[in-house]
């Protein structure tokens, strides 16, 4: 018989902390003004349904979530299909990602990654045995990929992106090949950031070249530069002009073109990549290069492969070489054709890649992390004050979503070093303490259903605080137990709900 009254009271303590310090942030947000939009009683509301089902949650027999969760999992994908429809779905920010019913808003990619940590719980559960084997690895991953792409369309960026962490960390747990998922951690980085940190040169060293143009006394050129602006590199390497030019300033490149003012500036370009992109920029910008170098490890790949297969056992350590050179390979082929097919926005540049260097970028381009690392800082030793914040209060506070994205900052402002300090202790200890629970389980289902649950609050703690504190791009992912919203605030307390039913399954008879 299960014990009745075994809960981790530390654990729900730091739980209760967190949830106050978020609503009492967000009541101090609004206190001044005569008419705030009440976010902090709405968040109470909230938390009093999410207790309730976490009070559900920590009752219930776990075998009957592992016996509905291709259900629960259908249900979410159901309901994040219904969402791109206009008339369904309602669009906030420019993300089709909530079903409104009447004042209150479902945001259903917070649904669907909890039922995807449900069913994947139960999948590697039933292929325990079979986990190292690609195909049972491909359907794992098929089971997290969908929801994924289904939130990019909306498009939220940042919810999609939130899963493929707890994606690859479950997996690893459940003892998927430690070469698989390395191969497709490496694949996905390199397709991606290699396009990225080119486009990324591309905005940031249009200013130099400026610079560049006016030193030699090449003024003439300087609207080219303003004309195109980061098209300039593309029209330097192979004549192209953007079609949004038109009218005398596509006349005036034309005439570019055709004169020798184009050798002139393609000089200066080759200059400037040279002198402030550096080697690495210059090797991965060189499309014939990349194509030879990912050849060669494909063709190594493949003949090492080749040998260990028809020479046995005895070559099974070619294994540690083929993947990688392989996966490389591809990888370098994979982001070859990303870089010449798919074309970045530049919003969507800057918000990636902006924290790397902010001072690089316009300030109305950079300016959520620029305020909220002056926030934090302004914030000093014990704070400004729970009711004083300069930046994080008011109807237009100056840090953008200081209740959401970026209350950890509103909060830092507020308390200062110590009162930080104190959250991240209370809040870094749910994920952990969770995880430490999970392991302990007495079934394998509870024990990867409990991991989903903290590596999902753990990834979303890290991350969260990272973009504020200027060390991650921008995402637009919440603070959990935090950041105002109802729909994570639920999910985050079932979570709960579960990770105490673990903790109370461990004192049966």
């Amino acid at each position: 018989m299960i014990g009745k009254d075994k809960i981790d009271y530390p654990l729900m303590l730091a739980v209760l902390f967190v949830i106050f310090a978020g609503i009492f942030t967000l009541y101090t947000q609004e206190y001044l003004i005569e008419e705030g939009e009440g976010r902090w009683y709405k968040q109470a509301f909230f938390f009093l349904f999410g207790l309730i089902l976490m009070l559900v949650l920590y009752r219930v027999n776990l075998s009957m979530i592992s016996d509905y969760a291709i259900l629960f999992y259908a249900l979410s994908i159901f309901l994040l299909l219904i969402t791109l429809i206009p008339f369904i779905g309602s669009e906030i920010k420019g993300a089709r990602s909530w079903i409104r019913f009447g004042p209150v808003g479902l945001q259903t990619s917070e649904l669907a990654k909890f039922a995807m940590i449900i069913l994947l719980a139960r999948y590697l559960e039933v292929k325990e045995k079979e986990i190292d084997r690609i195909p049972s690895l491909v359907l794992a991953f098929f089971i997290g990929l969908v929801p994924m792409l289904l939130i990019v369309v909306q498009p939220d960026f940042g919810g999609a992106f939130s899963i493929a962490p707890i994606l690859i960390t479950l997996l690893f747990v459940a003892g998927a090949d430690f070469y698989h998922l390395g191969s497709v951690i490496v694949f996905f980085s390199v397709s991606l950031s290699i396009p990225l940190y080119i486009e990324y040169h591309r905005i940031t060293l249009v200013e130099p070249l400026t610079d560049y143009l006016t030193e030699l006394g090449k003024t003439g050129l300087l609207p080219a530069v303003r004309i195109l602006r980061n098209d300039i590199w593309k029209f330097v390497d192979d004549g192209s002009i953007p079609e949004n030019i038109d009218g005398s300033d596509r006349d005036y490149i034309l005439n570019i073109l055709n004169s020798d003012l184009f050798d002139s500036l393609k000089e200066a370009a080759d200059a400037v990549k040279s002198e402030f992109g550096g080697f690495l920029l210059i090797l991965l910008d060189n499309e014939i290069l990349l194509v030879v170098i990912a050849s060669l490890l494909v063709i190594v790949a493949a003949s090492l492969f080749v040998i260990r297969f028809t020479q046995g056992r005895s070559m099974s350590h070619l294994r540690k070489y083929y993947i990688p050179f392989g996966v490389l390979g591809l990888s370098l082929f994979a982001a070859l054709t990303v870089h010449l097919t798919f074309s970045f926005k530049y919003h969507q540049i800057v918000r990636v890649t902006a924290f790397v260097s902010p001072e690089k970028f316009p300030r109305d381009l950079a300016y959520q992390i620029r305020a909220s690392k002056a926030a934090i800082g302004s914030g000093e030793i014990t704070g400004q004050g729970f009711f004083r914040g300069d930046m994080t209060m008011g109807e237009r506070p100056l840090v953008p979503e200081a209740y959401t994205d970026f209350i950890f900052t509103s909060w830092a402002e507020r308390t200062g070093f110590l009162g930080t300090l104190l959250l991240l202790i209370a809040i870094m200890y749910i994920p952990l303490r969770s995880l430490q629970i999970s392991l302990g389980a007495r079934d394998r289902f509870a024990s990867l259903l409990g991991s989903g649950i903290a590596f999902m609050y753990l990834y979303h703690i890290i991350i969260n605080t990272g973009i504020t504190l200027g060390l991650l791009p921008v995402t637009g992912l919440p603070l959990s137990f935090m950041s105002y919203g109802g729909s994570h605030l639920v999910v985050c307390l079932a979570g709960i709900g579960i990770i105490m039913n673990i903790y109370r399954r461990r004192f049966a008879n």
